[in-house]
């Protein structure tokens, strides 16, 4: 499952990565994969409902799996697929600034957690803005929320679940993802020249050999390895993509083209954009280049580059019009059975 345009999620079976089938999309809301074959989704239905809703592939069927006192469509899962925390937007109190309260998830009712502030945003950004983090480590203990992006904003937070404990304010990170066991963090800075990793029992600690994670990090689906877009060359606009290995600690360039939005769909296969430089005042796009609208995958074993081949419609790539593209972003797998 990937994040596609306006909040949409694509579904996809890439049992065949150069020939993958689009299975489901889901739209404008939180969903889990799980059990193989089904996944699980937030479905608001009013200011004051949301039922959590089960869908199989195997059957087709669409089942209840519980409700939210709450509109919500913003919502974190355990592995297992239970529900352990939601987010609502609180009423804004000015123009320029979003408060938004997280829940934890409990048998009847939501128990509040935190709330935080969404800061102030100018910025034409390349691949958009950075989304609210709300995440649960795999092994359930710990919880990441906030959103580092903005002015007058409040940073990321980590909280232990089996007492509700802050254990850590991230200041430098604009997001972070959690590792595919255990409760390892990793963060993405704004600015800063490496990602790092947070746990509970080391704090923050760099990685060896990793760089910036700049745009659109995500994991492999065996957490061994993360694919992320980054500008080669400060000077200039030469958008590249990465992959970084967590057992060599080393970097590597995938291809010295103009790629863009790499992203893991199996262990050893990773998707990315075809870009082409254009100018700026004729396409629209202040940074000087625009996706084609061709996906390519790379095995990473031989290095091989080959054009993915969608079926009519589902391709991941849009365009809003006919120079702003929307990026997909990385995404969750089914489990192994």
């Amino acid at each position: 499952m990937i994040g596609g345009v306006y909040g949409t999620s694509l579904i996809y079976d890439v049992t065949d990565p150069v020939h993958p089938r689009l299975l489901c999309r889901i739209l404008g809301t939180s969903a889990l994969l799980f059990s193989g074959s089904t996944f699980t989704y937030l479905d608001p239905q009013s200011a004051d409902l949301t039922n959590i809703r089960v869908h199989s592939f195997a059957n087709g069927s669409d089942t209840p799996a519980g409700t939210l006192p709450v509109w919500t469509n913003k919502a974190t899962w355990h592995p297992s697929g239970g529900l352990v925390a939601y987010s609502t937007r609180l009423e804004a109190t000015s123009a320029s600034e979003t408060t938004v309260q997280v829940w934890l998830f409990g048998r009847s009712a939501g128990i509040p957690l935190f709330t935080y502030r969404m800061g102030a945003v100018d910025c034409i950004c390349r691949f958009g803005l950075p989304q609210p983090v709300l995440a649960a480590s795999p092994d359930g203990q710990y919880l990441v929320a906030g959103w580092g992006f903005g002015k007058g904003g409040d940073p990321l937070a980590v909280f232990r679940l089996s007492d509700r404990t802050r254990v850590a304010t991230l200041d430098q990170a604009t997001t972070a993802f959690w590792d595919r066991t255990g409760h390892r963090l990793y963060l993405v800075g704004y600015g800063t020249d490496t990602a790092r990793v947070w746990t509970p029992e080391s704090g923050i600690s760099s990685l060896a050999g990793a760089g910036a994670w700049t745009n659109l990090a995500g994991l492999s689906p065996d957490g061994g390895q993360v694919a992320y877009t980054a500008n080669a060359d400060p000077s200039s606009i030469k958008l590249r993509v990465y992959v970084y290995d967590m057992k060599a600690g080393t970097t590597r360039m995938l291809v010295d083209k103009l790629r863009t939005q790499a992203l893991f769909v199996r262990n050893g296969w990773v998707w990315y954009l075809e870009e082409i430089a254009c100018d700026p005042m004729a396409c629209g796009a202040p940074w000087g280049t625009q996706p084609t609208g061709k996906v390519f995958a790379l095995q990473l074993s031989t290095g091989t580059e080959t054009e993915v081949s969608f079926g009519v419609g589902e391709n991941p790539v849009m365009a809003t019009d006919q120079v702003n593209w929307l990026p997909f972003t990385p995404g969750e797998f089914w489990p192994a059975t």
